[in-house]
């Protein structure tokens, strides 16, 4: 029988089983969840083909950028962003009310575009009006040019939609978006701030400071989505950090929430649980995602070698095909291939888009009642 972890009932019920839930760690992996009002699993499932599509494409297109990582992390961004689990406006990208999103792991720009070029090409298409240059979005036949200096950069830059801090050299994206989360936390203001981030970026020094400041400020408003494959941009990780993994964060006083990173009901529940502070100890978040590197990326998934280079194009072609995309695949012309992913999105799947991006827009305060909340929070500081 499926179980709702947001029912009241059957949280209780499953508070009960100490080897799913224990003080500070919750296992959702392998749960029969019941699937939210208004989610469409196989719908988001489709959305995830399209996005990795978009991924290889632009890999394919550049001859060079970072699929592994960007790969792994597509269903926690479905999860995250078009499953009712982060206030975004993609029209107003950059408003001051909406939930924050820091790439830890900035080399991912695959992953960051393909979710604009999916938000983006259904608002073009549904008749919405927006500049390209004001927003900073990315269409699908942008990413032509990626990694090229008129083109969708290779590393994560603040100007992007979904992207909140320019990040790149690996570990300090974590310590930047803890401090964002203290000082959104301590004016008063609603935000919550979320990190995608890598499992071998933890082995950083700096992100252990971070992990120790987090939960000394008791800053539960920032929520870490850890992609966690086993794999940096060299080899596994485990020849750096050979104790059992989980420690590192639950060790260091951090909430840990254990999914199937690929099962993006798993993460839909994992966020909405985080979000919830159900832990209620005022301690940060993080969701440990097991995932393959480079998932469906032929013969360099869930291996190093897909860090940061690409398949031949022989093979591009065939992972694309299994995908469900019949692109023409000529080497040099990877648009004719985006224009194939494109036109897998049906009018149905754009509804779908809609929806979900509306309940963003509708969950971001005005900037009115943001300066209230602040003015509550911290009455005696000046403001201008």
């Amino acid at each position: 029988m499926s179980i709702d972890l947001l029912d009241k009932k059957d949280w209780e019920k499953f508070k009960k089983d100490k080897e799913r839930f224990q003080d500070n760690y919750i296992k959702i992996m392998g749960l029969d969840l019941e699937i939210p009002t208004g989610i469409d699993i196989d719908r988001l499932k489709h959305f995830s083909n399209i996005m990795r599509g978009y991924i290889f494409a632009a890999v394919e297109a550049g001859q060079s950028g970072h699929p592994g990582g960007s790969s792994g992390k597509v269903e926690q961004l479905l999860a995250m962003v078009l499953s009712e689990n982060m206030a975004f406006d993609p029209m107003n990208p950059k408003n001051p009310g909406r939930d924050r999103l820091v790439w830890s792991a900035g080399h991912c720009t695959p992953g960051i575009y393909s979710i604009n070029c999916l938000i983006y090409e259904v608002l073009r298409r549904t008749g919405q009006s927006f500049s390209e240059e004001a927003k900073h979005a990315v269409l699908p036949e942008q990413l032509i040019r990626f990694r090229h200096s008129d083109g969708p950069q290779g590393h994560a830059e603040s100007y992007y939609p979904l992207v909140d801090f320019s990040t790149g050299p690996s570990g300090h994206g974590l310590s930047s978006a803890g401090g964002m989360a203290i000082a959104h936390k301590s004016c008063g203001l609603p935000t919550k701030v979320f990190v995608m981030m890598g499992d071998a970026e933890s082995e950083e020094g700096m992100t252990y400071e971070a992990r120790n400041v987090l939960v000394a400020t008791a800053t539960d408003n920032i929520i870490v989505s850890l992609d966690y494959n086993h794999f940096g941009i060299d080899g596994p990780i485990e020849e750096a950090l050979n104790s059992p993994y989980l420690n590192h964060w639950r060790g260091m006083g951090w909430n840990v929430i254990e999914v199937d990173g690929h099962n993006v009901l798993e993460l839909i529940y994992a966020y909405r649980l985080a979000r919830a502070n159900v832990f209620d100890n005022h301690r940060p978040t993080v969701v440990i995602s097991h995932t393959y590197k480079g998932r469906l990326y032929g013969t360099k998934e869930n291996t190093a070698a897909s860090h940061g280079s690409p398949v031949k194009h022989e093979e591009y072609v065939e992972i694309m095909k299994q995908l469900g995309f019949d692109i023409p695949g000529i080497a040099g012309e990877a648009i004719k291939d985006i224009e194939v992913i494109s036109q897998q999105i049906s009018k149905d799947d754009e509804k779908y888009i809609l929806e979900k991006l509306e309940w963003g827009k509708q969950k971001i305060q005005t900037e009115s009642n943001l300066v209230k909340e602040m003015v509550t929070a911290i009455p005696t500081r000046p403001f201008v």
